[in-house]
């Protein structure tokens, strides 16, 4: 499996953007191999676990993607970050970087465990307790990159407005038989979702599990 290449999936005709070990990303493209949503500046991706996408998909061939369209996607980007269990979001933004510091160090994790993004600009969405898309923030800076830390304490701080301090996790919900059952989502994590306005995008939430 490659970055580019086309395969046969859910019926449809679609394209690798970026995969890890746990899932693939991609979109659909038209017969010619051309992306259909290629003149949309915002794209939720597709995401399908590895697993399945092997067991239930067909390769048609290998096509590199252009310098464009890698100067947009970025699959070179990781597909999450700074995922940690034992912790949730806070309802505060740390003001000094020896607060954050402090903070992760109280749940066993050092700053030097945070990963950065290699890019100037990215979208950030942060996620109410029940699982809906808030308001999204621009980050840049004239670095080139972001590190670890101070992502972090910027990812904290947007997604803080949407914290309630009584309810530790994200709230999930199923229909069952007799009503509806809640599944709860704990710990921190920073995904990939797709692009905004041509810039990559990524979303706060939970720990996500395989049965997340």
């Amino acid at each position: 499996m490659k970055i580019g290449d086309i395969y046969n999936y859910t019926e449809n005709r679609i394209r690798i953007l970026m995969f890890d070990d746990k899932e693939v990303f991609y979109q659909i493209v038209n017969k010619d191999d051309t992306f259909v949503y290629a003149k949309y500046k915002t794209i939720s991706y597709y995401r399908a676990s590895k697993e399945h996408f092997k067991l239930n998909s067909n390769f048609i061939k290998s096509l590199e993607f252009e310098k464009k369209e890698l100067e947009i996607h970025r699959p070179d980007l990781p597909l999450r970050l700074n995922c940690f269990s034992g912790l949730f979001w806070v309802k505060n933004s740390f003001e000094k970087k020896n607060d954050f510091e402090n903070f992760l160090k109280s749940f066993g994790i050092n700053k030097e465990e945070l990963t950065g993004l290699d890019i100037n600009k990215v979208v950030v969405i942060p996620t109410s307790q029940q699982l809906t898309s808030k308001k999204p923030t621009l980050l840049q800076n004239e670095k080139g990159y972001f590190i670890g830390e101070e992502l972090m304490i910027e990812c904290f701080r947007i997604q803080s407005e949407y914290v309630n301090l009584e309810k530790p996790y994200f709230s999930k919900f199923r229909l069952i038989p007799f009503g509806r059952e809640e599944k709860r989502l704990t710990g921190i994590g920073i995904y990939r979702l797709g692009i905004k306005g041509n810039i990559p995008s990524y979303y706060l939430g939970g720990l996500e599990t395989e049965n997340s």
